[in-house]
């Protein structure tokens, strides 16, 4: 009688011991999660005309297919976060795409919000957040394109930090 009651301790102590070591590990996951997620800081100030509102036109579906390539966080190298994005605009065969206007939408305060730039001769753009941010940052890239290019709409998620990946790999 007194072997069985000292192999229920065991047992109990055994399945204390793991529900710790669960709830333990539960709370480095969450904790992991949380770390992951974007974190938006207040600093800047920002103004209604920094937005544009995205037009209500379809993509152009006739010309040359294009793409967006090398998309990613502009970061300022004192504080590892990012400010804005870039990247270029190009054919299949790698040929800019100038003068054109790429839409940034993404969720900021409550709601929406759209910005635009327009490439350079080199298909390259920019745009500067009126926030910065790391972790991830889900992004809605659109070119409604032209007579002579096609356009494209692309949800990005882009890295607000160096976390040591590709930015390549999530494209």
């Amino acid at each position: 009688m007194e072997t069985m009651t000292s192999q229920n301790q065991s047992n109990s102590s055994r399945a204390r011991t793991k529900s710790i070591a669960l709830i333990l590990l539960a709370v480095i996951c969450i904790a992991i999660a949380g770390a992951t997620l974007v974190t938006v800081s207040s600093t800047f100030q920002w103004k209604s005309s920094d937005f544009t509102t995205l037009p209500t036109n379809s993509l152009s579906t006739t010309g040359t297919a294009v793409m967006f390539a090398n998309v990613q966080p502009i970061t300022h190298s004192k504080h590892a976060v990012a400010v804005g994005v870039q990247g270029y605009l190009q054919t299949g065969s790698g040929s800019p795409v100038a003068g054109a206007q790429v839409y940034l939408t993404y969720y900021f305060e409550g709601a929406y919000r759209t910005q635009v730039a327009t490439t350079d001769q080199n298909g390259y753009f920019q745009a500067t957040f009126p926030m910065n941010w790391t972790g991830w940052l889900p992004l809605t890239v659109t070119y409604f394109g032209d007579n002579q290019h096609r356009g494209l709409t692309r949800l990005l998620s882009v890295a607000g930090e160096n976390l040591g990946i590709s930015p390549a790999a999530f494209f």
